[in-house]
């Protein structure tokens, strides 16, 4: 838990026990051309700036992998798409700089985390050293009832509205709202807290935090 403090304390602006409102996340989400990120790339990052019960800024690229892309049916994204777009090193400068020195958090982190580890590690690249907190273990400790804990049903199950499942930009803004929801609930939570009920962090570099 020390270690896991102290990694948060080193994000400026972000001490960890800070009320979270003082505190900006960045919701993130990455499709891919596969399951494997030994194997695979990823075709499309999203990411959405939350800070004190506002989102305040979103985005997404499109990213060209080298290779074909042959599970389309999941997300849509096709080889035509992505012809002309970056590859990845581009784009994960220009992510590094819309994240800054946020928290960062996504659904099912250790999928994302994976992928964006291998991925930096591949092209030579300095990992971000922000903490990402998985939104998947926070919700299913928050909402223990939830009949699914995916974004799309628990989103429906809290009526808030849910555009484009399986799209990154989408799916950050859908676990920005839920968060926010839980965030309302519970209005003294800190980070520490937080990144606890989460069992930890997850780091670009591959490691994670207890």
């Amino acid at each position: 838990m020390k270690i896991l403090i102290y990694s948060l304390i080193l994000l400026a602006g972000s001490p960890a026990f800070a009320v979270l409102s003082n505190i900006t996340f960045v919701a993130f989400d990455v499709e891919t051309t596969g399951f494997s990120p030994a194997y695979e790339r990823i075709i499309e990052i999203g990411a959405v700036k939350y800070r004190n019960g506002k989102i305040i800024d979103s985005t997404h690229w499109l990213v060209n992998p080298g290779r074909p892309i042959f599970n389309s049916e999941i997300h849509g994204i096709t080889d035509e798409q992505v012809i002309g777009h970056p590859g990845f090193a581009d784009t994960y400068r220009a992510f590094s700089a819309f994240a800054g020195d946020s928290v960062l958090i996504a659904h099912n982190a250790s999928f994302d985390v994976r992928f964006m580890a291998a991925e930096i590690e591949r092209n030579g690249l300095i990992p971000l050293p922000n903490p990402t907190i998985n939104s998947l273990t926070l919700f299913r400790r928050w909402f223990p009832d939830a009949e699914s804990h995916r974004l799309g049903p628990l989103a429906e199950q809290l009526r808030i509205p849910v555009n484009v499942e399986h799209r990154a930009e989408d799916d950050s803004k859908t676990l920005l709202l839920i968060l926010d929801r839980g965030l309302k609930a519970r209005p003294d939570l800190t980070l520490a807290q937080m990144a606890e009920t989460a069992n930890g962090t997850y780091c670009f570099d591959g490691t994670r935090k207890p």
